[in-house]
């Protein structure tokens, strides 16, 4: 933060309560899970070659399709199809409609050919394991 009184003032409500104590619900909720996954897919484009455009690259729609997949529980109330538009408005700036529809058809079709998967399980595990092995070790 660049106010230093803004600080002060987070830091002094911060030793009388802690914020996560009280968790965020319904709509808010869902609007803090979006903004989660608009800043991770912001800092993954800032790390690609910016000569490329990633508006309709099936490859950027693709991983931003995995992300939606595997951070929103089929629990919640989303449409992801919404949700992945909503991020790619927001990180690659305003969209035609034609570019709109030319990603749910990117979408459509790499749902339909079975591409969108949920990370399994034993991956999750293995990464969490070497990861704390090398904490370990290291």
């Amino acid at each position: 933060m660049d106010n230093p009184y803004l600080e002060n003032h987070l830091h002094r409500l911060n030793k009388i309560i802690d914020p996560n104590l009280i968790k965020l619900k319904y709509s808010l909720a869902k609007d803090q899970k979006v903004n989660d996954l608009i800043l991770l897919a912001k800092t993954t484009l800032q790390n690609l070659p910016s000569c490329v455009s990633y508006k309709t690259n099936s490859e950027f729609i693709l991983y931003i399709c995995k992300l939606v997949e595997n951070y929103i529980t089929k629990d919640e109330k989303f449409q992801k199809r919404d949700v992945v538009i909503t991020i790619l408005k927001s990180v690659l700036g305003t969209l035609t409609d034609a570019e709109i529809k030319a990603i749910e058809n990117i979408i459509e079709f790499l749902h339909q050919n079975g591409m969108i998967n949920p990370i399994k399980l034993v991956k999750k595990l293995n990464v969490s394991i070497s990861g704390w092995l090398k904490k370990k070790i290291l």
